[in-house]
């Protein structure tokens, strides 16, 4: 007994190191593209409003794949689509360095979005089936582990951007990076079972429930300003903070490296004081945070913002995943996927309002968005709370 139960645990934790590559990859892979952002504003010529529609082609294929995972994850095990989303990515990223009109962005991005967000569901997925099996809250730490990526992505972003690499250079690099990661990931996967519960309702990411709808508004929230940070805060710092000693990236890297550290603490915390305690205070967190980014001068004030508003948004999308995924009225891939799309829809919106809001009144007041959907999040959070 004591044998078997050694395997066991053995086997969940390589099961885990092996999602937790999964979402390195998608950590590293999103913010490959976000540090290249102000050179193919630059190269193509875009206002900020046409950057901002250009954005949207990523979101978009996150949206018309979210709908499209959760019902694959229904019929094939989650491990075979991270896999295929991998390969995905392999294919888009090389292929965005070559192209050269905005349309042609646009479309590039709607298939990166696609790759990004059937490989979220899917591993996501494979988190719920973990959990289940260890009878413990680890969401957070895998995000975590999707921040390490951001932060990594960043920080390579950084660099060989200052020393004049390419962006053909800088993605291939990237895409053979993941091709090594998957040997190192793909063999200790859950392989999952793909069947419908017949315990649980026949349903659809149509007929969430106010339960889960609740949740989807909060990750509303959370998402766009996750997005907003990744694809506008290195522009923000480029053009407002001109002689900056730091590269145009730090305050990007700052906020992927509090979204490290809020994820890798999150489950602790949310265990010790509730998630929607959690819930409340990180949506204060990232309204404060961002208010001391925009309001005042110096570019270290700035840097710790940009880090407050990361703790911020660190453990929205992971805790309400969890508890989107653990519930027990309708299947957990579906419940994500549901939750997902919803919450993508932030991510859709959010390029497209601060691009077109900047053209107006400019980007560092466009920003002031996320102050309002960071304490709007708060006060749904408070809500949700009152109502259980």
């Amino acid at each position: 007994m004591e044998r078997s139960r050694e395997i066991t645990v053995g086997l969940m934790k390589k099961a885990r190191f092996s999602i937790g590559i999964l979402f390195f990859i998608c950590g590293l892979n999103f913010a490959t593209w976000a540090t290249r952002i102000p050179d193919f504003k630059s190269f193509l010529g875009l206002s900020d409003a046409q950057l901002g529609t250009v954005l949207m082609g990523l979101p978009i294929g996150s949206l018309v794949s979210l709908p499209i995972a959760g019902w694959l994850l229904t019929k094939y095990a989650s491990r075979w689509i991270c896999i295929i989303a991998v390969a995905m990515y392999v294919i888009v990223i090389p292929s965005l360095s070559l192209l050269s009109s905005p349309i042609a962005l646009f479309a590039g991005l709607f298939f990166f979005g696609m790759a990004g967000d059937i490989m979220n569901i899917a591993m996501n997925t494979q988190v719920v089936s973990l959990e289940a099996k260890m009878n413990k809250i680890i969401m957070s730490s895998f995000h975590a582990v999707f921040s390490i990526g951001l932060m990594a992505g960043a920080f390579l972003g950084g660099i060989l951007e200052k020393e004049n690499f390419s962006t053909t250079e800088h993605f291939s690099l990237v895409a053979l990076s993941n091709i090594l990661l998957i040997p190192f990931s793909f063999p200790n996967l859950l392989t999952d079972k793909p069947v419908q519960d017949e315990s649980k309702p026949k349903s659809s990411i149509l007929n969430l429930g106010p339960y889960l709808i609740t949740l989807s508004f909060i990750a509303f929230c959370g998402m766009l300003c996750e997005g907003a940070m990744a694809d506008w805060i290195s522009l923000y710092f480029k053009e407002y903070i001109p002689n900056s000693p730091f590269p145009i990236t730090i305050g990007f890297s700052f906020f992927a490296a509090a979204m490290v550290l809020g994820r890798f603490i999150g489950d602790t915390i949310s265990l010790k004081y509730g998630v929607s305690t959690i819930l409340i205070l990180n949506g204060i967190l990232l309204g404060l945070g961002m208010l001391l980014t925009l309001l005042f001068p110096s570019i270290y004030l700035k840097i710790a913002g940009c880090f407050i508003t990361g703790i911020g948004i660190s453990t929205i999308v992971p805790l309400i995943y969890s508890q989107a995924g653990n519930q027990k009225e309708i299947m957990p891939s579906i419940a994500i996927a549901g939750v997902s799309t919803i919450a993508y829809v932030g991510f859709l919106l959010g390029p497209v309002l601060i691009g077109y809001l900047s053209d107006f009144v400019g980007l560092d007041k466009a920003l002031f968005l996320l102050v309002i959907l960071g304490f709007l999040a708060a006060f749904i959070s408070k809500t949700w709370a009152n109502s259980k």
